[in-house]
């Protein structure tokens, strides 16, 4: 997003979150979603069906843009890296980690290979990796988080002996994950203070894109926002959290990021960046997040974008412009880290 197009918008800077508010729609977006909701039932009643553990992922080469994938897999999780064209591996002294999202139980879509194809082609000098997690139905959280835990531990180790600044992003479900690996992490390593151990490293940052940050749903402005999404309904995002909790508590800090001690963050210097949308029923616990990272001093930079709707970005591809202009305010924010 240039400071062009982000002219006419209002940006609070009086605390350490930097947030720009917009609430423009295009009459292409209004389109988009009236059919969204059209098709709402559908979307909303397809059924996971994957193999246990990280799933093998292949996307179709039209997905990725030209770009290319190399897997590897760190603690029995699939990773892919995104590999522009024209090279045949791509070094860099930055790299960003991305969960897509997928209500925690389906795997990346066309849509998230394109545009972690165009970051990885936008910002050459950083890599951009997709992560596989082990997905609901079949691996729940309290299977799939030890598994991630691990993974974490294993790519910020490798990251700092590489040399690599880490990033992690996602949207939705995968924001989720990523928030709560990071948040836990240094829980556990804030109960190890004092003790004679090396400093164990964290990334840089954290993109958030319409996270979903407390699997209680007990908010009661999900249900005032509810008319105005096309896409989530409260009944469809209640049963994706419970699909993803199993025998935990929803409130649990390690599937509930927006109970976790975010102060850390700030300690350990880890920004947190993000975008919340205004016609999303997961938004009002993404603002409490946002102002919980804000009262503990951590440094982000968000953009709230009223009139639109649940992981809206994912729309660039086909060519709407907040979509875009979303995406490129992505880049230029992970561009300065």
């Amino acid at each position: 997003m240039t400071d062009d197009k982000m002219s006419g918008t209002t940006a609070k800077t009086s605390s350490s979150i930097q947030l720009t508010h917009r609430d423009e729609r295009t009459f292409l977006m209004s389109v988009v979603q009236s059919l969204v909701r059209l098709m709402r039932v559908r979307i909303s009643n397809r059924q996971a069906n994957h193999e246990d553990g990280s799933i093998k992922l292949n996307p179709s080469k039209s997905n990725l843009s030209q770009c290319t994938l190399h897997e590897r897999t760190v603690s029995d999780v699939h990773i892919y890296d995104v590999i522009p064209p024209n090279q045949a591996e791509k070094r860099s002294k930055k790299r960003i980690y991305y969960f897509a999202g997928g209500s925690w139980q389906e795997p990346p879509s066309p849509q998230h290979y394109k545009i972690c194809a165009k970051l990885a082609k936008d910002m050459s000098d950083t890599s951009i990796s997709i992560v596989s997690t082990p997905l609901a139905p079949n691996d729940p959280a309290p299977k799939s988080f030890p598994v991630c835990q691990n993974m974490y531990r294993a790519l910020m180790a490798e990251a700092e002996e590489a040399g690599e600044k880490v990033i992690l992003a996602g949207d939705s479900s995968g924001a989720n994950i990523a928030l709560c690996l990071v948040l836990e992490a240094l829980r556990q390593d804030s109960e190890q203070e004092g003790v004679e151990i090396k400093q164990r490293p964290h990334p840089v940052a954290i993109m958030n894109v319409c996270p979903s940050t407390d699997l209680t749903r007990a908010n009661p402005d999900i249900d005032k926002v509810a008319p105005r999404d096309p896409l989530l309904t409260p009944k469809i995002i209640r049963l994706t959290a419970r699909a993803w909790q199993g025998d935990w508590d929803p409130a649990d800090r390690r599937i509930s990021p927006i109970n976790a001690d975010v102060s850390l963050l700030a300690k350990k210097g880890i920004k947190v960046h993000g975008i919340t949308a205004g016609c999303d029923v997961l938004s009002p616990d993404g603002v409490i997040f946002r102002n919980k990272c804000a009262e503990a001093g951590v440094v982000g930079e968000w953009v709230h974008w009223e009139k639109q709707m649940h992981c809206f970005v994912l729309t660039m591809p086909y060519g709407l412009t907040e979509a875009k202009d979303a995406t490129q305010w992505i880049i230029d924010v992970l561009k300065k880290e």
